[in-house]
């Protein structure tokens, strides 16, 4: 399963999609990125993002008027985001290269700036840092933010984990293809529907989840069950399009889901401890990088970030 090309495909800007819809562009990470960009010192850039999904970091670039170019590469396929199609100008050239892993990736280009938000360590750094390093230039920097195993973001995506109910789900999802299938049976008249006892009893089956779902204590809300229900209501407002249409709509909600919990997996599994980041400092020192500097990014006083710096 491509879990992230699932996500990326849907055009979101950054991971945290519903955290950052417009890119980096405000947040703990636009600081970080904007006091990146902002130290150095020539008119023109050339930048990399490793494990880019959409051109996380090219929305701040633009903002900031930054001239030269961004390289973005991601093991899944990827596409410009709106945040960074709606900024575009002729000063900074953009370009973005799915589906090649960056352990993978050849380019004669030489960059001042290689960068990664929560990207880089799901690749086999002992392959991809020697890439890395040898993709900078003379005087080029390496910046990574990688998943740190304390903060919050860690915490949610363990957590979230164990919010998937998919058996419950694929009741669900069963009783939408009844409805479905009398739909098809009446040639698409949704008038008919009322009329039809499966339908019925199918839909009666479906509120009873939303309401078991949505009349709950905020508090007591199952929030990857809540998002379950809101896509299954997306559906009755697709009855009037194609029996193709419905039928597809139908069968990607628990791709999405599934692909979703994979992406949580992947996040926890990625993420570094106090002893797990050390690992990741001696492949930086075996890989050639000068003048390595790891730390922990906090926001509101929590960590969210191993943040590594290094030169070439």
């Amino acid at each position: 399963m491509d879990a992230w090309g699932n996500f990326w495909q849907k055009n979101h800007s950054t991971t945290f999609a519903e955290y950052y819809p417009d890119g980096y562009t405000s947040g703990y990470v636009a600081d970080w990125w904007s006091d990146i960009l902002q130290a150095q010192n020539t008119p023109l850039l050339d930048v990399l993002e490793v494990g880019c999904g959409n051109a996380s970091l090219l929305p701040r670039m633009l903002d900031l008027e930054i001239c030269g170019t961004y390289t973005g590469v991601d093991a899944a396929a990827v596409e410009l985001s709106a945040a960074a199609v709606k900024r575009s100008n002729s000063q900074l050239k953009a370009s973005l290269i799915g589906g090649v892993a960056i352990e993978a990736f050849q380019c004669q280009q030489k960059f001042d700036i290689v960068a990664s938000v929560y990207g880089i360590e799901y690749s086999p750094l002992e392959q991809s840092l020697p890439v890395v390093k040898a993709l900078l230039s003379e005087q080029g920097k390496l910046h990574l933010l990688i998943h740190h195993a304390g903060s919050v973001i860690t915490a949610m995506s363990a957590k979230a984990m164990g919010e998937f109910d998919f058996a419950l789900m694929e009741r669900v999802i069963t009783d939408l293809q009844v409805i479905d299938t009398v739909l098809v049976k009446y040639k698409g008249d949704i008038s008919r529907l009322e009329k039809s006892a499966k339908a019925q009893a199918a839909r009666e089956k479906i509120n009873q989840f939303i309401s078991s779902v949505m009349n709950v204590k905020p508090s007591d809300r199952n929030p990857i069950l809540l998002d379950f229900a809101n896509a299954v209501l997306v559906y009755f407002k697709k009855l009037r399009l194609t029996r193709l249409e419905r039928k597809t709509y139908i069968e990607s909600i628990l791709i999405d889901f599934h692909a979703s919990k994979e992406r949580f997996r992947q996040m926890v599994n990625v993420a570094r401890d106090d002893r797990s980041i050390g690992d990741v400092e001696a492949l930086l020192q075996q890989s050639g990088f000068n003048n390595i500097s790891v730390s922990v990014l906090t926001n509101q006083g929590e960590p969210v970030a191993w943040n590594i710096k290094a030169n070439s």
